[in-house]
């Protein structure tokens, strides 16, 4: 991997994505420094959220480079990224309790379950969804079903947090 010692936070270097014959994103090249945030605004279909796909690596690049903490990531898979991402659709698990959905990711990677007990009952309480743990998403207001996916991000404890259009829904 090339490194770019100039940022430790995240770098966008001439990063464009194109489908076919459209540009979706066009020469993105910027820097994002630790403790910053950047809220993309525009209409739907500009590619804001084609972009933070770009950066969780769920899309491709298909020119330029991106970097995160001094590394070129274009090529590094999703899982190896450490980014915790909200979905505009939530991306809950239908067959999961809430306790579950917000666990699952920290299960997988094989955390001490005291330490997995300790990030989500943090993580509940503070996003108020107390009494909701043994629920399944069916049982969830669009709302709550948020909060949920903002739990199981926040848990993850990433570098990196994307939120994709998180305004609540009821």
């Amino acid at each position: 991997m090339q490194e770019n010692t100039s940022s430790s936070g995240l770098t966008f270097h001439h990063v464009s994505k194109v489908y076919g014959t459209n540009q979706v994103v066009r020469d993105l090249d910027f820097s994002i420094q630790p403790g910053e945030r950047l809220i993309l605004l525009g209409p739907s279909g500009c590619g804001k959220t084609t972009t933070l796909r770009m950066i969780a690596g769920l899309e491709s690049i298909t020119s330029g480079d991106l970097y995160m903490g001094g590394t070129r990531v274009n090529d590094l898979a999703p899982g190896e990224r450490n980014i915790a991402m909200v979905f505009q659709s939530y991306a809950l698990y239908p067959h999961m309790t809430v306790w579950d959905n917000i666990t699952f990711g920290l299960q997988i990677q094989k955390l001490d379950p005291k330490e997995i007990a300790q990030r989500t009952n943090q993580a509940v309480e503070i996003l108020q969804l107390d009494g909701l743990t043994q629920r399944y998403p069916k049982e969830l207001s669009g709302g709550q079903k948020q909060r949920v996916a903002l739990a199981r991000a926040i848990v993850k404890k990433a570098p990196y947090f994307l939120l994709d259009d998180v305004t609540p829904k009821s």
